[in-house]
C-alpha cells in the first residue's frame, strides 16, 4: 500500500527548494517552514558562550549548535536558523566554512555542508543590546550607578540574542558559559559555578559555565547578569536575587516572598503528583520589567516593584 503525502506538502517542498536555489530566505517562521523543521530536526543542543561588557550596546557570542537531520525520501533539505539584528563573522558547518550572511533574519544552512545524522554548526555573532526593545536588555541603577543585563524572549525574540529554530515545539538542551565583570552574579535554567577569573586593577573578569538543561523550548532559556545580591540564602527554599541598591530593603521580606513561593511548588507538585521538574528555582527582581514576571525553566524573572513593596503595608 503507498501511502501519498497531501499535494499541499508536495507544494511546500517544491517551494522551499526553489526558494533556497534562488538563495531566497523566507518570510519570518511560516507555519510550513516551522511544520518541515519539526519533521525533519532532533536532538537539538545549543552550546553559548557570551561576553558581556558594560556600557555596551552589543553582546559577543559563539554557538556550537547540533542536530539530527532526519532520514526522508526527500534527500537532504537546506534549513533555515532564525537570527534577526544581529551580525556573524564566522560560520562553519561540519567543519566547512558557509558564506556568513544573513537574509530577511536568516541563516541559511545549504544542503551541500549539511548530512544525515548529526550535524555540528559553529558561529561566531554579535547580538544587540538596548535600555528597552531588544530581547537583551541593559538596565542601569539610577540609585548607585551599576549595570543589569537580561534576556526577554518571549513569545518568540530568542532569535535576536543568538541563532537558533526559534518556535517552541523545536525543544532543546542548552549549556551556556558567560564571561562577566568579578563583581557581577550570573544567573540561568541551570546551577552554574565559576571555573576562571582574570585580570587586575579595575579589568577583572570571571567565567560561569552553567549545567545543561532539559529540553525546554528557546523562549525558556534565559540569563542575568549584574551585581545581584542573593537575599536570605536558605537550604530548602527558592533562591532570591535582587540588585545590590535594594537589599536592605529585600531583607526584610525576602522569607516571606520564598516562603509562599515554597507553599506554592510543593501545592502543586501534589495536586499534580508531579515533582518539580528542574534542578533548582530561582527568582530574579528586575526594576521596570515588561510583565509582571516571566517564569523561565528554574528561572523565573518577576517585575521589582510587583513583589518588593514600595511603601510598607497597612493592616487593612
Amino acid at each position: 500500500m503507498t501511502i501519498r503525502r497531501p499535494l499541499a506538502r508536495i507544494c511546500l517542498f517544491s517551494l522551499l527548494a526553489i526558494a533556497s536555489a534562488a538563495g531566497q530566505a523566507p518570510d519570518g517562521v511560516p507555519r510550513d517552514l516551522a511544520q518541515l523543521r519539526a519533521q525533519q530536526l532532533t536532538d537539538i543542543r545549543y552550546q553559548l558562550n557570551y561576553n558581556i561588557r558594560p556600557k555596551a550596546d552589543s553582546i559577543t557570542g559563539h554557538e556550537e549548535l547540533r542536530f539530527v537531520q532526519n532520514p526522508d525520501d526527500r534527500g537532504i533539505l537546506p534549513e533555515w536558523l532564525d537570527f534577526r539584528e544581529g551580525s556573524i563573522s564566522i560560520l562553519m558547518i561540519n567543519g566547512q566554512a558557509a558564506p556568513p550572511t544573513i537574509q530577511n533574519g536568516h541563516i541559511e544552512l545549504p544542503a551541500k555542508f549539511l548530512k544525515l545524522g548529526e550535524n555540528v554548526v559553529e558561529i561566531d555573532f554579535i547580538a544587540p543590546v538596548a535600555p528597552a526593545g531588544k530581547a537583551i536588555t541593559r538596565f542601569e541603577d539610577k540609585d548607585d550607578g551599576s549595570e543589569y543585563v537580561y534576556t526577554l524572549f518571549v513569545p518568540m525574540d530568542a532569535d535576536m540574542a543568538f541563532p537558533c529554530f526559534d518556535q517552541p515545539d523545536l525543544k532543546a538542551r542548552f549549556n551556556l558559559t558567560v564571561t562577566a565583570p568579578l563583581d557581577w552574579t550570573v544567573i540561568s535554567n541551570a546551577v552554574g559555578k565559576e571555573t576562571i577569573k582574570e585580570g587586575s586593577g579595575a579589568v577583572q573578569i570571571h567565567r560561569v559555565e552553567f549545567a545543561e538543561t532539559k529540553p525546554i523550548s528557546t523562549y525558556l532559556f534565559a540569563f542575568a547578569a549584574g551585581p545581584f545580591k542573593k537575599v536570605h540564602d536558605t537550604p530548602g527554599l527558592p533562591g532570591l536575587y535582587v540588585r545590590k541598591s535594594k537589599l536592605e530593603k529585600a531583607e526584610a521580606e525576602a522569607a516571606a516572598v520564598q516562603q509562599i513561593t515554597a507553599d506554592g511548588i510543593k501545592y502543586l507538585s501534589d495536586y499534580f503528583a508531579q515533582p518539580f521538574p528542574f534542578p533548582k528555582y530561582d527568582m530574579v527582581m528586575l526594576p521596570g520589567f515588561a510583565y509582571g514576571g516571566m517564569e523561565h525553566a528554574g528561572a523565573t524573572f518577576l517585575r521589582e516593584e510587583s513583589i518588593l513593596f514600595r511603601t510598607a503595608p497597612t493592616h487593612k
